[in-house]
């Protein structure tokens, strides 16, 4: 049987990520003077005005024309290397320091488990969504909320937010795992919980790390889209000053849940905006899940050995004297077929 991360289906997903991710780069720094922006108006063959912003889909403009006139194909695929590696980013995060801490959890922290057990579910009944929004703008490496230093902030929040329950899980699996009968043999031999965690419980959690971490990017690009709809860009903001009295709040950069913030309120006018940058987060989610299935799928399938059956020709070759038989003593002197044994 195929590992789950060597099966066709999961390949198609990684190269699919792998290759939206790669294609973003190249549209950004060497197809980006060569890219079709559109005008202000859309004319016909003899040079009418026929159209102005925003355009719906067609041959030329596969998503449209948004109302600030760029190309939302593009701006999708220029989007795609931040949804994609920020995601992946946090996804890796949590993973790491989940394991850090869930093998402290489950091994080393046991009186303190009952109280990490009641703390993990009051905090599960709180949306993820309002804690990140709650410490959103608190930037904890600068006094400043803009640059680099914002967008690390950003990654550390959204990768804390989801802690609690997944070193929870992770210290459980552990704590389980060390109750085995040859984690039991090694304590006894002498093996210190260093080494048991060395040679047994990281073998262990090594196989389940790449689900995991598929996992968490799912969580992870749900949230982002749930940010995107209330308006919170991870990448930023600027605010544009129509007149005097309006002005509106931009993303920065074409992060897909922000395209879908920043045209959440075209629903209710031009559908089509909103559907290029939908479309690509449902592919992600899509792949994702996936990958997901494939692995596990190769956790829990059992293999069965194939039985080998005799033909009847060989039945036919069998002879008594190829049996020995043994003396039966049998307990029940009622059962009249073994009472002469």
């Amino acid at each position: 049987m195929k590992k789950g991360w060597k099966r066709l289906p999961f390949l198609v997903s990684l190269f699919f990520l792998l290759g939206l991710v790669a294609f973003s780069f190249i549209s950004a720094y060497v197809l980006k003077d060569h890219i079709h922006v559109s005008t202000t108006f859309l004319r016909d063959e003899n040079g009418k005005i026929i159209k102005t912003l925003p355009f719906p889909p067609s041959w030329e403009y596969p998503f449209g024309v948004g109302r600030d006139g760029h190309n939302i194909l593009w701006s999708v695929i220029d989007g795609a290397r931040y949804t994609i590696l920020i995601g992946l980013f946090v996804s890796i995060l949590r993973v790491g320091l989940g394991v850090f801490f869930g093998i402290l959890y489950g091994i080393y922290l046991k009186k303190m488990r009952s109280f990490f057990t009641t703390f993990e579910r009051a905090f599960r009944f709180i949306p993820a969504i309002l804690l990140v929004m709650l410490f959103f703008d608190v930037n904890l490496f600068s006094n400043t909320t803009k640059g680099f230093s914002y967008l690390v902030s950003i990654i550390f929040w959204l990768t804390i937010v989801a802690l609690p329950s997944l070193i929870h899980v992770i210290g459980n699996e552990v704590s389980h795992f060390n109750k085995e009968d040859f984690t039991t043999a090694s304590r006894a031999m002498g093996a210190t919980k260093f080494r048991i965690i060395r040679k047994h419980v990281v073998p262990f959690l090594r196989s389940r790390i790449l689900l995991m971490i598929v996992q968490q990017m799912i969580s992870t690009l749900l949230l982002l889209v749930h940010l995107g709809v209330l308006r919170v860009f991870v990448g930023g903001s600027k605010t544009i000053h129509l007149d005097s009295f309006n002005s509106v709040t931009m993303p920065k950069s074409n992060e897909w849940s922000a395209l879908i913030g920043v045209s959440y309120q075209e629903l209710m006018l031009n559908q089509w905006i909103v559907f290029g940058p939908s479309i690509a987060f449902i592919l992600t989610l899509l792949s994702c899940n996936v990958m997901k299935r494939m692995l596990v799928g190769a956790e829990e399938r059992i293999v069965i050995p194939k039985t080998e059956q005799a033909t009847l020709k060989e039945i036919k070759q069998i002879k008594k004297s190829d049996f020995t038989f043994a003396e039966a003593v049998v307990n029940n002197k009622d059962i009249k077929e073994f009472s002469k044994v």
